[in-house]
């Protein structure tokens, strides 16, 4: 798009066809840029008037045809306008564009001129070639009356004719699709009415059929073996072999892992079962390769193990199997479980009998696998059944109770194993036989339906039963330690374990326990409380919490609702500590310590760094202290006395303390999308002459954006306070003194989204207890979900404060915990020797709406649009790796997204500088990427004019949604391979990525084909030949 002059801004655009088919096109020019305006209106039907002293070769054909007639420009009079449909000023003398341009505003003939947004009607954007028709943009100008009523007659007014037919393609297709959807479901419900065994008749598949139909569905990319047939998926290195186990009538001792012990169960009493792990983890692998083997479950059917993908609305599968009749299970991360958790809500409701085996764990910065509940505590709320294991028989163990309680109490069970490093450890696991789950399982059935018994007395009952069946005592809280212990650990799975192995050494010098928590949902408080020794002065909990702040959990809230209640005696402190990713000695050291030992020395442990440990909590205090605010009022003496000696009290009169900041001027703003389009990308211009700011190709600017005046009024008004009241606070290390209405404008961030910090403070200023405990819940595990959920729904800072209205912190403590207003960077979207004393940004306006209908819009974005010419503006400039290369002729291949344009128009814009100063520049090639051509063809005019003058060599778009076929940078970049392969390899040449992430390891994968089938790259090299590049600066990435 282009805009008008400077001083005014546009007209909004509007997007049009013009149909030339018959009709008279003007092109005055004779260079690149003209044949391309002439070649564009013949392809449209158009016929040409080239005004020229001679004619480009590469138009003879047109000549010949009749289509092209060639006029000396000499002889151009200013009545042959009239005989015009449209005009285009190519390469024209600026005297001739002038004239030419005045002579077309006479005739009422929309005019083009490259360059020059001020004499032009429109802005050339070719984006349909067929069907007599050729679309356009058009800026009006502000000259809408004199072109409206010839610009009317010309547009399309119907679809191209041979739209209807790609529309009745697309319904076709569609019918097809769903056609294909019944098919398969048919085929799998016809798999599970397969009877198990005699004959079949012809139509029926063979088990051979089944499994190989299983493989084909279940793995999206089978490895390949080398005669070419799928390769059997590689089994756990504690793999175990059912022949045995189906065919025993007791417990078997074989050797195996947390996994697998956990998977044999899942498989030997599910006709189903679906495995849930991120794509770096190893989890239900056992089930997945006996699925391919067709083993039979403990019921004699063939149970399948499905593969499917952790994301929202994980566990539909669940529900849909449920409905069939299925006996289900699931084995998964327990990062699936937020996902899963709507699911499991409503599973509960219905009360639906499944089991998630959840591994309770995380990847740590160093790909370490890490035993990690916060996401398993998120899921409690779901009020499913929670059971928790550490070590491979009680994997074993707890998970055939899990699936006894599951079909006894129809409930979903969620069972908890241990996800650490060490659950890959094999070690000796009495297992039960096919015959003896099932026997177990019937037994506590039956109990519990004689009893009519509820999920927690049906817990109690599963436990019963096993020891009977099986020897070995669960209990829903397992104590071991000092009779007479004074200070009690409470934990889960592997972190007990890891607490209970240190008691033989604690133990002789301390008189301490560790209560093992193996039933977390039902929580029985009475339970918990009796199972506690007497003397119990101290419980300190120890959990293990990734990329968590510090905030209470759900385990450390029922720990101290359970003694605040049910202890009659003198009262219990109640501590938390985080031991997420803390090594052993570090570990033991922790817990020395809450039991006032003295630490051990390095050397006595494998080394380690108590400063991983998590913070302690304590019940009795609050979660956050309340010091007194660092903010004070400031009166108008004190303010004056700082002005009149600015030395004495080094007083700056700044828009930014401490930060370097230039106070910049709005030259120009206009919009390059249409109004009608639902993205809003501008371009803005600002005037730096008579400031310090100076930047290079690149850099990005730092834009300070102002909340709205208006909105901070409202609020002040709504909470009471007095806007032109001085307060002096330091913020950001720097002392300030502002207005009331000034902080909440420009330097405080009142409607950013606030952290959990935030909601555990404004939670000490509540008066209203009920508001207090909402506040405080929102920021534990269980209220995670809503957190999370009022995190995507945008809630301020200010939303907060009107809506608890209870807690009214003064103004002085807002200024402490309110966040700072942070700059936005933009990447710099011009040349500054092209463009001295400007700089120039493209911004695509951020906007939504709430959960509650209300439309919101990003802090910079929105107040960048709400500018106008003129207005001052506080930025900043931030260096950044997006450089051209040092050499001029090395060649440069930039691919941008969207607004990711912004710095190639300035690579663009400093080579026509160099070329023009006589530098030998190196070849040039943009991939540019948007949804539609005719609305985000940015900077589109001068790309093409570029493309024309061969400074920029190759032009390559990606228009997503123009045609029926998704077409993105990536498929242009494969269809460049040897030109990617010659220029990266042989020239030295450099790539930029600048946009979204997503496209970033197609770009790459691009990049790679061409370095291997053309560049002659052994493939297992080409990723290292990426590494080098990049490291020599040459494959540079900048992506958000």
């Amino acid at each position: 798009m282009t805009t008008g002059a400077v001083e005014a801004m546009p007209a909004p655009s509007l997007i049009v066809g013009l149909r030339l088919s018959g009709k008279k096109a003007a092109v005055f020019g004779s260079g690149q840029l003209a044949t391309s305006r002439a070649v564009f209106a013949l392809d449209a039907g158009a016929d040409v008037v080239m005004y020229a002293p001679s004619t480009p070769s590469s138009l003879s054909k047109w000549v010949e045809s009749g289509r092209l007639t060639l006029v000396s420009q000499a002889k151009y009079s200013s009545s042959d306008m009239s005989a015009f449909s449209v005009a285009f000023v190519a390469d024209a003398a600026p005297a001739d564009q002038h004239t030419v341009a005045y002579d077309a505003q006479a005739a009422g003939v929309p005019v083009n001129v490259a360059g020059s947004a001020a004499l032009s009607d429109f802005a050339l954007m070719p984006t349909y070639r067929g069907s007599s028709s050729l679309q356009i943009a058009v800026t009006t100008n502000g000259v809408a009356p004199r072109v409206a009523s010839r610009l009317l007659q010309e547009i399309v007014s119907k679809l191209p004719s041979d739209l209807e037919p790609q529309l009745t393609d697309v319904a076709r297709l569609s019918r097809i699709a769903l056609a294909a959807a019944r098919q398969r479901d048919e085929a799998l419900a016809k798999l599970d009415a397969m009877p198990t065994g005699g004959d079949t008749d012809s139509t029926s598949l063979s088990l051979a059929d089944i499994s190989t139909a299983a493989t084909a569905t279940q793995t999206p990319e089978s490895p390949l073996s080398s005669s070419g047939s799928v390769a059997e998926e590689a089994a756990p290195a504690s793999m175990l072999e059912l022949d045995e186990l189906r065919a025993g009538t007791a417990q078997l001792e074989l050797t195996t892992d947390v996994q697998v012990a956990s998977s044999y169960v899942a498989h030997g009493l599910s006709d189903l079962c679906f495995v849930y792990s991120a794509r770096e983890q190893e989890l239900g692998e056992a089930a997945l390769v006996w699925s391919r083997r067709a083993e039979k479950n403990a019921y004699g059917d063939w149970a399948s193990a499905l593969r499917m993908e952790t994301r929202a609305g994980a566990g539909h599968a669940l529900w849909g199997a449920l409905s069939a009749g299925s006996r289900v299970s699931a084995i998964a991360s327990a990062a699936s479980l937020p996902y899963m958790l709507p699911v499991l809500s409503e599973l509960v409701a219905r009360k639906q009998s499944v089991v998630v085996h959840a591994a309770a764990q995380s990847l740590d910065n160093t790909a370490t696998a890490q035993t990690d509940f916060l996401d398993a505590l998120v899921a409690l709320q779901s009020h499913a059944v929670f059971l928790v294991s550490s070590s491979p028989q009680e994997a074993h163990d707890v998970a055939l109770i899990a699936h006894a309680v599951s079909q006894a109490a129809s409930v979903p069970v969620v069972h908890l194993t241990n996800g650490a490093q060490s659950a890959s450890e094999a070690m000796s696991v009495r297992m039960a036989s096919h015959s003896r789950l099932i026997a177990y399982v019937e037994a506590v059935v039956a109990a519990a339906r004689k009893l009519n018994a509820s999920p927690a007395d049906t817990i109690q009952l599963a436990f019963s039963q096993f020891k009977g069946a099986f020897g070995r005592t669960y209990c829903s809280f397992e104590y071991n330690g000092s009779p007479v212990a004074e200070t009690v650990f409470v934990s889960l799975g592997e972190v007990a374990s890891r607490a209970q192995a240190l008691l033989p050494k604690l133990l002789s010098e301390s008189d301490t326990g560790v209560l093992s928590v193996r039933a977390l949902r039902p929580w029985s408080l009475s339970e918990f409380i009796s199972r506690l020794p007497s003397t119990t002065k101290r419980l300190v909990i120890l959990n293990a919490l990734g990329d968590c702040d510090d905030s209470p959990d759900a385990l450390f809230a029922d720990a101290s609702l359970s003694v605040l209640v049910g202890c009659s005696a003198a009262p219990i402190e109640v501590l938390s500590r985080n031991v997420y990713g803390v090594d052993q000695h570090t570990f033991a050291n922790a817990v020395r310590e809450a039991c006032g030992l003295q630490e051990l020395p390095a050397e006595e442990e494998a080394a380690g760094s108590a400063d991983d440990l998590g913070q302690q909590q304590q019940a009795s205090v609050p979660l956050l202290a309340t010091p007194a605010p660092s903010a004070s009022v400031s009166s108008a003496h004190a303010i004056a006395q700082r002005l009149a000696f600015p030395e004495a009290f080094a007083t700056q009169l700044t828009a930014r303390p401490g930060e370097k900041t230039f106070d910049v001027k709005v030259s120009s703003l206009y919009r390059m999308t249409p109004e009608t389009y639902d993205r809003n990308i501008f371009h803005i211009e600002f005037d730096t002459r008579g400031t310090d700011l100076t930047y290079e190709i690149g850099d990005a600017l730092g834009v300070y954006g102002h909340n709205d005046p208006a909105q901070v009024a409202h609020f002040c008004r709504l909470l009471g306070l007095d806007g032109s009241q001085l307060v002096t606070a330091v913020k950001d290390d720097q002392c300030q003194t502002r207005s009331v209405h000034s902080w909440l404008t420009h330097a405080l961030d009142l409607f950013g989204r606030p952290s959990k910090k935030f909601y555990a403070a404004l939670a000490e200023f509540a008066t209203d207890e009920k508001e207090a405990e909402k506040l405080r819940w929102l920021t534990t595990a269980e209220g995670a979900a809503e957190f999370k959920e009022r995190v995507s729904d945008t809630t301020t800072y200010a939303d907060l404060l009107l809506e608890f209205t209870s807690a009214r912190p003064s103004f002085l403590y807002l200024v402490d915990l309110v966040a700072p207003v942070k700059p936005r960077h933009y990447s710099i979207a011009s040349s500054a020797k092209m463009h001295p004393g400007s700089v120039h940004l493209c911004v695509v306006s951020v906007e939504w709406k709430t959960s509650k209908g209300e439309l919101r819009a990003g802090q910079c974005t929105r107040f960048l649009n709400s500018l106008s010419i003129g207005d001052r503006v506080v930025v900043s400039v931030k260096p950044s790796v997006m450089k051209l290369p040092p050499i001029d002729s090395q060649p440069v291949i930039m691919a941008g997204l969207g607004t990711g344009m912004a710095p190639f128009r300035a690579f663009i814009e400093e080579r026509a500088v160099r070329k023009m100063q006589g530098a030998n520049v190196g070849p040039m090639t943009l991939y540019f990427g948007s949804r539609h051509r005719a609305m985000e063809y940015l900077y589109g005019e001068e790309l093409e004019a570029y493309h024309a003058d061969g400074l920029l060599t190759n032009l390559r778009l990606a228009f997503s949604r123009d045609q029926k076929e998704k077409v993105y940078i990536q498929h242009r970049m494969r269809d460049d391979s040897e030109l990617l392969a010659s220029q990266m390899l042989a020239q030295d040449g450099c790539f930029y990525l600048c946009g979204p992430t997503w496209p970033t390891g197609d770009v790459k994968d691009a990049m790679v084909g061409a370095f291997t089938t053309i560049g002659g790259v052994k493939p297992s090299d080409a990723n290292k030949v990426i590494e080098t590049l990049k490291e020599s600066e040459r494959y540079i990435l900048e992506v958000y």
